[in-house]
């Protein structure tokens, strides 16, 4: 152990590239594992939490609807309520429910604008469900709950266009645009539809907004037709898009697997380069220390304690690599979450500490058996050659 360390502390350049090639591969394996168990997780996240099978949004608000719930950007759109009563006539459907979309500002209770939605928690399958953190028995008027991503004031109220509301519940994470929304009663969004008006930001007047609705959220019976549903619903409205969230998640699975495909791309690549790197690195100094191995030789180490050495230097140069690898990876992760997140703009969603924890084992681990092999093949020849013409070469 001493010696491989004396030996590594005598090349220190060559060393440092060592140690840069293993942590390169570290840190690769560890935010590549991490950031798919992510990904993955978001997406089985938002299947469970989705909640309906149709969504009918205004006919040319698809691409809004869809931010609003992928990434939680603030949009607002609106069309005729009656819309949701011919939905919940049609046959095969089993339940229907609205929602009212409009914002928040930036000065407000958060640091960006957030997306402010109305729904109705009688007929509600999709909010309500999905409250991990209930503070109060319901939601009454006056009240909200808020997304995951969302901060409450220090008095655990929060504020829009100058008022307070207090925080009746909050969502567990749901690596959606839910985690970054505000959710209250249609009598709390007109007295914040009013405060908007007196401050001049009028999205409606308040007194009008009671037959329009942004989105209508339906599920269906088991075994119903999605297809027929669709159809009876266009041919009794006009200026809709119906949304088919399965088609929502389809999209989403496509985009997540190209995305996968250049993790993997790197989670290979990535290691290999830096293993060969290693070797030829490995192999440039063994080649420089055949002097150095033929007097140990002439001492009467075996080919075996040789071969230990070059193994020891190797494990060394791998735990250095990837722990250093593992510290880059932890603060990549972590503090860059978010910013990942918004840059992929699919669910992303942290799997646990624990996790995360076997993953940059996983990383450490498996540049520690590279740099270990990568040491451990130059010296085989060296071990086993002719003491006499190694000390010849070595000159």
């Amino acid at each position: 152990m001493l010696l491989g360390l004396r030996n590594i502390r005598r090349r220190p350049y060559r060393s440092f590239c060592l140690v840069l090639a293993a942590m390169i591969a570290s840190y690769a394996v560890i935010v590549g594992l991490t950031v798919k168990a992510s990904l993955n997780n978001g997406i089985t996240r938002m299947q469970e939490r989705l909640g309906a099978d149709l969504m009918i949004v205004p006919e040319d608000s698809e691409i809004q609807a869809r931010n609003v719930l992928l990434t939680g950007e603030p949009e607002f759109f609106y069309m005729d309520r009656t819309i949701a009563q011919i939905a919940a006539d049609t046959d095969g459907v089993e339940s229907v429910t609205t929602q009212f979309y409009f914002t928040s500002l930036s000065s407000d209770c958060c640091s960006t604008r957030v997306q402010l939605i109305a729904f109705d928690p009688e007929s509600d399958f999709v909010i309500v469900p999905w409250i991990d953190e209930r503070i109060t028995d319901g939601i009454e008027n006056g009240q909200v709950i808020i997304g995951s991503e969302v901060t409450a004031l220090s008095d655990g109220n929060v504020k829009f266009y100058g008022s307070e509301y207090e925080v009746a519940g909050k969502l567990g994470e749901t690596a959606t645009g839910l985690d970054s929304s505000v959710f209250m009663s249609r009598e709390t969004m007109r007295q914040i539809l009013s405060d908007a008006k007196s401050k001049g930001y009028q999205f409606l007047n308040p007194e009008e907004d009671e037959g329009l609705v942004s989105s209508i959220l339906i599920r269906v019976r088991e075994g119903a037709d999605l297809t027929q549903i669709e159809k009876t619903i266009y041919n009794n409205t006009d200026g809709i898009r119906i949304i088919e969230t399965d088609g929502l998640i389809d999209d989403v699975s496509v985009r997540l697997g190209s995305i996968n495909g250049i993790i993997n791309g790197a989670l290979t690549v990535l290691p290999i380069i830096s293993f060969i790197t290693m070797i030829l690195f490995f192999s440039v100094i063994f080649h420089e220390r055949k002097k150095e191995f033929a007097i140990l030789r002439i001492l009467g180490t075996t080919s075996k304690n040789i071969s230990r050495i070059a193994l020891t230097e190797g494990v060394i140069i791998g735990t250095a690599g990837g722990a250093l690898g593992l510290i880059f990876g932890v603060l990549t992760i972590y503090p860059f979450n978010r910013y990942i997140e918004n840059s992929l703009s699919v669910p992303y969603l942290m799997p646990p500490v624990l996790s995360v924890v076997l993953f940059g084992a996983a990383g450490v681990l498996t540049v520690v058996v590279m740099s270990a092999a990568a040491a451990f093949v130059p010296t085989r020849g060296l071990a086993r050659a002719e003491t006499y013409y190694t000390m010849r070469d070595g000159e």
